[in-house]
């Protein structure tokens, strides 16, 4: 696929917005003609993507390979087909059990067709993944500003939601199958079923070495369950019964390219997308409580402002979602299909979670009619210190990069003198041949502090960066200048830029009070012979 060298990926991006809109189509379609939403409809679809996602979890752990057949897709497609069908004739009989059911099997196949999407991503190289997303996103709205006053004002409108839906999921289908099964033989075979760890005990390495980078799947998913919360509560705010006036699509789509645009000015730029999102959902819960005092003509202009921009800041997070599995699935291949399932998961049940929260939160309007408001308040307040508190120390840039949001666990300890020879060849191969003879003679004191092992290396350096506040990748580049590496050693080991390393390790002196490397190697060498 174009992408993978470093083309825009336009059919994977195709793929991508066909998924966005399906997503649009059905929370338009799900709310009712009269009543608040979620009706059991809305329920319905959030409950069956929850549960789509843990059966293909519990199938991803224990039986991967079922997965790799290639009449899975197929067996999808019939099964999208007949829930759909089924959702249809439960509408229209107003059968729950139908509506329920038809929601489970479409959802099966939606949910897989999602997944085999973000293994696409992971294939392709960062820049073009990054841009795919956004510009998927930009163009929905572009099109949503045409295509949904038009199906809007049909006779027949959730007919014709339900028509885009099925249409949208099509197209996805076709632009997503051979790709996606495609990348998930290539990530089978790069470990999904052991062979990373066989591979990487062959070549002399850890599995904790060939699989490194990225926070804590417990930490990662924890996030994205917090991320699926905010979007869960703002489509019950955006779809809910506030005398709803719609959403502005213009300008989500202008938002959009305002991410686009800004993330391009930004090193960190899936922190752009996170910070742009929270921005967004902000502002539009705290216009909440205004709507309340306003007048009849005040108060639909002040909902519209509010929907749009709730709506566009869950987008950002949806966004952010892509991304930022992708990246990790690009670096733990081994956990593929694992980390996928288990990250949608994540932010299904979390969006689960909004919509029961707003649900509650609007029963109690018949008591007092603050009480919504009231919550709109609180669950901001709680978004601005989970920001500040909760992800004081994670950064989504470090987490597409490989870096933590805490302190890294030492890696298991290699023979010292294959360490030093591994740094001498780095540095030969970073610096040119000239310097690879010194570099192979250097004793190891200049690789390593003091006498101490690597174990206690890492020990020191977690000590140091807990004291000076580092991030997880400047922990991890603290313990290659602890060692003695270069800055072209840990670019290269890193696969990063030079200049981002410079940048890393101007802040790693800022925030240690070191002036050199060597000092660096000293505060490490002193905080060795404290323990």
């Amino acid at each position: 696929m174009k992408g993978l060298a470093g083309g825009f990926p336009l059919r994977c991006c195709i793929a991508l917005a066909a998924l966005a809109m399906n997503a649009l189509a059905l929370n338009l379609f799900v709310v009712p003609s009269t009543g608040s939403y979620p009706s059991y409809g809305g329920f319905a679809a959030a409950l069956a993507a929850a549960l789509a996602y843990a059966a293909l979890l519990a199938v991803a752990v224990r039986r991967p390979d079922a997965l790799l057949r290639p009449s899975v897709p197929w067996a999808g497609l019939a099964l999208f087909c007949a829930g759909s069908a089924l959702v249809a004739a439960g509408y229209r009989g107003e059968s729950t059990a139908a509506s329920l059911a038809g929601w489970l099997l479409a959802m099966l196949a939606t949910a897989w067709l999602a997944v085999l999407a973000g293994l696409v991503l992971a294939r392709l190289s960062p820049r073009p993944a990054f841009a795919a997303v956004p510009a998927a996103y930009a163009s929905v709205y572009v099109a949503a500003s045409v295509l949904m006053p038009f199906v809007e004002s049909l006779r027949a409108a959730r007919l014709a939601l339900l028509a885009l839906y099925v249409l949208t999921f099509l197209v996805a289908f076709a632009c997503t199958v051979r790709p996606g099964l495609s990348a998930l033989a290539a990530f089978a075979d790069q470990g999904g079923s052991g062979g990373a760890t066989r591979s990487a005990k062959a070549a002399g390495s850890s599995p904790a070495r060939a699989e490194a980078g990225g926070p804590p799947k417990a930490v990662l998913f924890a996030v994205l369950l917090a991320l699926g919360l905010a979007s869960g509560y703002t489509a019950f705010v955006v779809y809910g019964s506030r005398e709803s006036a719609g959403v502005s699509f213009v300008a989500m789509a202008a938002a959009m390219l305002a991410v686009i645009a800004a993330s391009r000015f930004s090193r960190g730029r899936t922190d752009v997308v996170f910070h742009f999102g929270l921005l967004l959902v902000l502002a539009g819960l705290l216009v909440v409580p205004f709507v309340a005092q306003t007048s009849s003509g005040e108060r639909v202009a002040l909902i519209h402002v509010s929907n749009t921009l709730l709506a566009a800041g869950s987008e950002c997070f949806a966004m952010l979602v892509w991304i930022v599995l992708a990246a990790r699935v690009a670096r733990r291949p081994a956990e593929a299909l694992v980390l996928q399932a288990g990250g949608r998961l994540a932010v299904a049940l979390g969006m689960l979670g909004g919509l029961v929260l707003g649900t509650v939160a609007s029963s109690f309007s018949a008591v007092s009619p603050l009480v919504p408001d009231a919550v709109a308040v609180a669950f901001a307040f709680a978004l601005v210190a989970y920001a500040l508190v909760g992800l004081r120390r994670f950064s989504f840039e470090d987490a597409l990069s490989g870096g933590e949001g805490v302190p890294q666990a030492a890696a298991p300890e290699r023979d010292a003198a294959a360490e030093v020879s591994a740094a001498a060849a780095g540095v030969a191969a970073a610096e040119g041949a000239a310097g690879a003879a010194s570099a192979a003679t250097a004793p190891m004191a200049e690789a390593s502090p003091g006498d101490g092992t690597r174990a206690a290396v890492e020990r020191s350096c977690g000590a140091l960066a807990r004291k000076g506040g580092l991030t997880g990748r400047e922990t991890e580049i603290l313990a290659m200048l602890a060692r003695g590496r270069s800055a072209p050693f840990i670019a290269q080991e890193l696969v990063i830029s030079p200049n981002t390393v410079k940048t890393h390790v101007k802040h790693i002196y800022a925030k240690l009070g070191a002036h050199s490397q060597q000092e660096i190697i000293d505060l490490v060498d002193g905080q060795c012979a404290a323990e």
